[in-house]
């Protein structure tokens, strides 16, 4: 079984609205904000990890979006908060990750798409034999 852990949490807002970019720790920033979360997952056994991505949203700043031009949000990888808590969302994302155990890493990150958007969705996977075919005949189409 594929066991997914969380390798890396990285929070990132808007610089003009916050005064920075990136958060590293829980800070205080109100309880009117909408940020963007990114989930860097991979397994015990590798370097790597891929990322997925969420919004972090509290009920006012969700409010406010619902009273400008949206009639309705799709609550598909939100993740709805009454402040910046690094701790609270790490833990969220573990219990997560504890449920999505599966046979193949594919397996787990389609499984995980309620919560989270993976970097890969809907890309295109080609064989390593059919991704050298497209390149030679590339390379000698003009020959």
């Amino acid at each position: 079984m594929v066991k997914p852990i969380l390798k890396d949490l990285i929070i990132n807002g808007n610089p003009s609205i916050y005064g920075k970019l990136q958060f590293l720790e829980t800070e205080d920033i109100g309880d009117d904000f909408h940020l963007s979360g990114t989930a860097c997952i991979g397994t015990e056994d590798s370097i790597g990890e891929d990322n997925f991505d969420f919004t972090i949203i509290t009920p006012k700043a969700l409010e406010r979006e619902l009273k400008s031009d949206s009639k309705i949000i799709l609550g598909m990888r939100y993740f709805i908060v009454n402040k910046l808590d690094f701790e609270l969302i790490t833990e969220t994302i573990n219990e997560i990750l504890l449920k999505h155990e599966r046979e193949t890493w594919n397996e787990v990150a389609e499984s995980l798409s309620p919560y989270f958007l993976w970097e890969y969705t809907d890309s295109i996977h080609l064989d390593k034999d059919v991704f050298f075919e497209m390149i030679d005949k590339h390379v000698n189409k003009d020959r």
